[in-house]
């Protein structure tokens, strides 16, 4: 910054040595600041503004002045101090107009160029220059050139459109000189004049744009695939846009929308630089609101001085000179851009008011939260304090928009709370948005134009936007008194809760005696606020037959998005249509976009509605057409609608989904497949019979929601085909014995076979009866149990088949099958073989009570070698304890050896063991019966570690046998030696004295003993 007067004062007494220094600079624009440094002298000054936004000479020079006069009148002087004198500019205009006319005749000769000169007069606003101005239309220079066209635009001298227009028809928009030119001929120009450039513009524009200019919505498709190429961009189609829709006056809002999210980059940022000069000559402040904010926010597309382009490092200074540059939108640009911008805004505000509003506000509506990437941030500054030798740390809270310095401007003017650093503005305490107090510049004016601040209210995005027009509501509320139905309808539904609680009370004031318009109370409904909600659903309530009298209103209300409205609807239509009319789906099409802007639950709300009330008549017209559109189409909530509004369409149901059922019955979606099913179940006697074998697999479905819709349509088939029946019900009892499939399969065959076979379930056979109680599966058993109860009589069965009954899981089975043994005791006797088989029952409950059956019911004589092995093989260990038992308590002299023989055969330790108690008694002197146990010796013995008992009474035995007879000695040797490798020191041991004893009785048998003799 340029310092235009500086002055130094100084303060001394006692040990105090201080210096305040004051500096008025030049900002850029023709706008300055007051800033100042104090501290002790000679250390590090803390410095700070008195102008917290740069403001006019006059304001800044009567502001460094007062600074200076408030510390010399404190005791402060300038000895020793600097001042840079000011030159004063109360004859600048007629300067100015001296070198225009020296300019003129050739005789100036100044450093200052002539453009500069020119230009000068517009920020100044000489219009006594004009006449001087408009020599230099025809200069040759092509700077001179633009300035005076941009100066006879600013001054608003509207006589020179001819000449002018000559200098476009030259130039084209190739040029700057070109550009200024289209503007003033659009702000000046007749029709003529305006015609012909818009067919220039036409001429200009690529074909694939120029083609579809006049609609709107293929234009702007063309115009987002146009940017998608990757080469052969004309970086000024935008602008190219811009002044066609501005002639035009139409296309703006699409082009307003499009420029809102275009980034400032290569092939867009030239388009966004010219609308922006133009927008400012045309007084066009909505885009020039929009565009100051898009630069004055957006992050930069570089910020070095150099980049790499073309395989090389090149100067950003050269890049940008080249027709295609590969740069665009750098943080100086961006700065430039915002001292433009804060300089314009600026300006207004102290000479038009009108424009400075119509500035303001677009700047503030063109904010938003979503999409500007602005935010607060808290950073923290530590300044030196030499007095006492320690860092002061200051906390700063940058608010968002912090370096868009034109809306701080507009949003803070005047607030005292407020800290600039260089070009961004801070508060020094936490302060909440929605807490702060009034500080815009030109309150007064904002009070005398409600319509303003209620637009910027309805319209804003941004919270900043929203809490500027609710401090000044809040301060004024007769604001709201000038509220229009359009603005209110706006501020009902808007984004932010904040807005609908500070005007309900307004409206609630306003309708007190008066029903509201239709309008209005929707807009309460839409507007996802529970206070606004309930105040519209009562007005609905209160002039409910008013409301209800006009389709419109009906259509509103299911176009609300409010569950509340819908169950309002529900009551409302419970029974009957209480108000009748026919709708026109073509008005309700909201709800059927793809890209919908209701939730799913609210649209299956809706669905509910339209299906299970009488409001579904409301749409009984619906065409074939509309119906089969929604049930084509990929959205399941559209399939849903189509399947509710086919419930009360006049047109047969199977006409209108013939062609669609299957797509219904077989989607992924659960909805889908169950509405589908009760669709099918709509559909003519004649298609379910050519179908049925296909409906039938329906009840085997795996999604159980079909497995339920299906038994109305399932029951029709079974009254209409008995073969389908007979089959069907096969199928159900087949299933039920089967491992399910899926879950709830069986219940839904249990339920058909009970509901619609409930007369012929006493045909199923009693062999089909015996799989049903045997099965592991719950619906089997449900089932089967009664049947087997009523037509079963367990003394017809023979045992082999009773005792199957044993491993039914249902415990009233097996209670039966134990009374049953219990009662005929001498039948269980007699076909005991057979009745053991119940040992191989799965319940634990039926092989105890079977052995304390077994054990206290059968007689002695009944019991063969052949049983007590049966029990004693067994595998379960209960029944080989309960065999062991038995064999105890009946081994009698003509059973013990066979019993033996067999026994030695048994592989369990456990009955290695129960053998060795009979070896005495059946196998002593026995060679012949000793050498059939060899295998079961040489079993037992081999045994490593376990069952110590048995291996001992083994080892007895033998050596007392062995010394008896040769070949029981031999064999004793065999065995000992085929074990010998594998044996403890215990098992050894006892080998050794074995082999000792049958050395010492039998010489010549060679035993594996090395035996030295003393």
């Amino acid at each position: 910054m340029k310092i235009q007067q500086q002055k130094k004062l100084y303060f001394t007494e006692g040990k105090s040595d201080k210096v305040y220094e004051v500096d008025l600079c030049e900002s850029g624009g023709d706008l300055f600041v007051v800033n100042f440094r104090y501290g002790r002298r000679g250390a590090t000054l803390r410095e700070g503004t008195k102008t917290v936004f740069p403001v006019d000479y006059e304001d800044a020079l009567s502001i460094f002045n007062k600074l200076v006069e408030s510390k010399e009148k404190k005791g402060y002087s300038e000895s020793g101090s600097v001042s840079i004198p000011v030159k004063q500019n109360t004859a600048r205009e007629d300067t100015i107009l001296k070198y225009l006319e020296q300019a003129i005749a050739g005789t100036y000769s100044r450093d200052w160029k002539v453009s500069k000169i020119i230009l000068r007069c517009a920020e100044l606003n000489i219009k006594l220059a004009s006449p001087l101005i408009a020599r230099f239309i025809s200069s040759n220079d092509e700077f001179e050139q633009y300035a005076s066209i941009y100066t006879l635009c600013v001054l608003e001298d509207d006589i020179h459109v001819d000449l002018i227009y000559n200098v476009f028809k030259n130039e084209n928009f190739s040029n700057k000189s070109g550009r200024v030119a289209v503007a003033y001929c659009l702000k000046y120009g007749n029709d003529n004049v305006k015609k012909e450039i818009q067919n220039k513009i036409l001429n200009t524009l690529p074909s694939e744009l120029g083609n579809h200019i006049k609609h709107p919505r293929l234009f702007y498709a063309a115009l987002k695939d146009y940017f998608l190429k990757e080469e052969n961009i004309d970086a000024s189609v935008l602008y190219y846009v811009y002044l066609y829709s501005y002639i035009e006056n139409s296309g703006r809002e699409e082009l307003y929308k499009f420029l809102e999210s275009i980034p400032l980059k290569v092939n867009t940022f030239k388009s966004v630089r010219y609308i922006y000069r133009v927008a400012h000559l045309l007084d066009d402040y909505q885009f020039l609101g929009l565009l100051s904010k898009r630069m004055g926010v957006s992050t930069p597309g570089y910020t070095s001085n150099y980049i790499y382009s073309g395989q090389q490092w090149t100067s950003v200074d050269i890049e940008k000179k080249k027709e295609n540059p590969s740069v665009a939108f750098s943080s100086k640009t961006r700065k430039y851009f915002n001292k433009n911008t804060y300089s314009l805004v600026y300006k207004l505000s102290k000479t038009n008011i009108p424009c400075y509003l119509d500035y303001a506000v677009a700047m503030l509506v063109s904010l938003n939260d979503k999409t500007d990437r602005n935010a607060s941030n808290v950073q923290y500054n530590y300044i030196y304090d030499s007095v006492e030798r320690r860092y002061i740390t200051e906390r700063r809270i940058f608010p968002r928009y912090h370096e868009f310095t034109a809306l701080m401007y507009v949003l803070y003017g005047n607030s005292t709370l407020l800290n600039r650093n260089n070009t961004k503005w801070f508060y020094s305490e936490d302060i909440k948005l929605e807490d702060l107090e009034r500080a815009e510049i030109l309150p007064e004016v904002w009070n005398s134009n409600p319509e303003k601040v209620l637009y910027v209210l309805s319209h804003a995005k941004s919270e900043e936007a929203v809490f500027f027009a609710l401090r000044i509501i809040k301060e004024k509320k007769n604001i709201l008194d000038s509220l229009l139905l359009d603005d209110l309808q706006r501020l009902v539904s808007h984004y932010h809760p904040k807005v609908l609680d500070v005007i309900l009370e307004s409206i609630k004031n306003k309708y007190k005696n008066i029903q509201p318009e239709d309008a209005i109370m929707l807009a309460l409904l839409s507007s996802k606020n529970e206070r606004a909600i309930e105040l519209g659903l009562g007005w609905l309530n209160f002039y409910e037959r008013d409301y209800f009298s006009r389709d419109e209103v009906v259509i509103g209300l299911l176009l609300t998005g409010e569950v509340k409205v819908i169950d309002y609807l529900k009551t409302l239509y419970g029974s009957i249509p209480k108000y009748n009319f026919i709708l026109n789906l073509n008005a309700l099409s909201g709800l059927f976009q793809s890209h919908s802007i209701y939730t799913e639950a609210y649209l299956l709300e809706v669905n509910n509605l339209i299906g299970n009330t009488t409001f579904g008549s409301l749409l009984s017209d619906v065409s074939m057409k509309e119906i089969n559109k929604l049930a084509s189409s990929n959205s399941v909530t559209n399939k849903l609608f189509a399947a509710n509004l086919a419930k009360n369409n006049k047109i047969e149901t199977f006409l209108l989904f013939k062609d669609s059922i299957d797509k219904y019955i077989n989607s992924d979606d659960a909805r889908l497949r169950q509405v589908g099913i009760e669709l099918l179940s709509q559909f003519p006697d004649h298609f379910l019979l050519e179908n049925s074998k296909k409906i039938s697999g329906f009840c085997f479905s795996e999604y159980e929601e079909v497995r339920t819709a299906i038994q109305p349509t399932i029951e029709r088939l079974v009254n209409l085909d008995t073969d389908f029946k007979t089959s069907l019900f096969n199928s159900l009892l087949i299933v039920l014995i089967e491992a399910e499939k899926y879950d709830g399969l069986h219940a839904n065959c249990y339920s058909l076979l009970t509901e619609n076979y409930k007369h012929y379930l006493n045909d199923i056979s009693h062999e089909f009866m015996f799989k049903l109680v045997l099965s592991h599966y719950e619906y089997a058993q449900k089932l089967g149990l009664p049947l087997f109860k009523q037509h079963i009589d367990l003394n017809t069965l023979p045992v082999e088949k009773l005792v199957s009954l044993g491993n039914s899981d249902i415990f009233e089975i097996r209670k039966m099958l134990q009374d049953y043994f219990q009662l005929h005791i001498p039948k269980i006797n007699y076909e005991l073989e057979k009745a053991l088989l119940i040992f191989n029952s799965s319940w634990q409950d039926i092989i105890d009570w079977a052995c304390d059956y077994f054990e206290s019911s059968i007689e002695e004589k009944n019991w063969t070698v052949n049983m007590l092995l049966y029990a004693c093989d067994h595998t379960k260990n209960e029944v080989q304890a309960f065999g062991r038992k038995m064999i105890t308590a009946h081994f009698s002299e003509e059973k013990g050896l066979p019993l033996l023989m067999k026994l030695q055969e048994h592989p369990t330790k456990e009955m290695q063991f129960f053998v060795t108690n009979y070896l005495e008694t059946y196998a002593k002197d026995s060679p012949d019966v000793i050498l059939k146990l060899e295998t079961y010796f040489k079993t037992s013995l081999f045994n490593i570690n376990t069952h110590r008992s048995t291996k001992t009474r083994i080892y007895a035995f033998l050596e007392q046998e062995s010394v008896k007879s040769k070949v029981v000695a031999e064999m004793t040797v065999r065995l000992i030696n085929s074990i010998l490798g594998t044996k403890t020191i215990k098992d050894r041991s006892n080998n050794i004295d074995v082999l000792l004893s049958i050395y010492d009785v039998f010489p010549e048998i060679e035993v594996p003993l090395l035996i030295k003799s003393n």
